[in-house]
């Protein structure tokens, strides 16, 4: 379905930290046609290779990216949870073709808008394109510290820095997270928990207090 000039609900929702996110909505849902749809938990949205040629937002769930290596493995690049654009870089692109594959986390809620409706908006609104231009910033600063974990640092490191952020509530999951198998992040959780460093509690795996 398509709409023009109407608010929706679900913006007033949005923390006061998505400010950038919850402006750009709002411009979109003001001036240009959109579309909305929904999306059941554990359904993909995209796969890899799909042509991008919608702006596609996320304006409420969460949505998990994988990309799936020649022999199988499958890793998780990224988590996004609402209000997230999700794949901004490549829908302008030469090759607009999807790197990964796009799946619901939880029930999402989308909205899309063709490229060159949402290119004409950036045109007549500067600090709207300001806006998605600081967004594509934050996002490839993310991705880079992303790029910097898998190049650089340890399993053991990698492991450290996301409990540093978050207890471990599914090991299986972080496996995916981390792209390594299940057996090579038990024995390196075992190790850490043999080192007094982490421990198990109602919320899951933790850091020792």
């Amino acid at each position: 379905m398509i709409y023009r000039k109407k608010r929706d609900s679900f913006v007033s929702s949005f923390e006061e930290k998505d400010v950038k996110m919850k402006n750009l909505i709002n411009q979109i849902l003001e001036y240009t046609p959109h579309r909305l749809r929904n999306k059941e938990k554990g359904t993909h949205i995209a796969y890899a290779g799909d042509e991008l040629t919608d702006i596609i937002l996320l304006v409420e769930g969460t949505i998990y990216t994988t990309m799936t290596h020649p022999n199988g493995n499958e890793v998780v690049v990224e988590t996004l949870n609402a209000p997230s654009l999700l794949a901004p870089a490549f829908v302008y692109a030469e090759n607009n073709h999807l790197p990964v594959s796009i799946v619901a986390k939880t029930n999402c809620r989308l909205l899309s808008i063709d490229r060159q409706a949402f290119a004409d908006l950036l045109h007549r609104d500067k600090q709207t394109m300001m806006k998605f231009i600081a967004i594509l910033s934050d996002r490839l600063q993310r991705l880079s510290r992303r790029v910097n974990e898998f190049a650089l640092q340890s399993l053991r490191e990698r492991v450290l820095g996301y409990l540093s952020k978050r207890p471990i509530d599914n090991v299986e999951w972080l496996a995916r997270v981390l792209g390594v198998s299940r057996p090579s992040l038990s024995r390196v959780l075992s190790e850490l928990k043999k080192e007094g460093i982490i421990e198990r509690t109602i919320d899951g795996i933790e850091l020792k207090r």
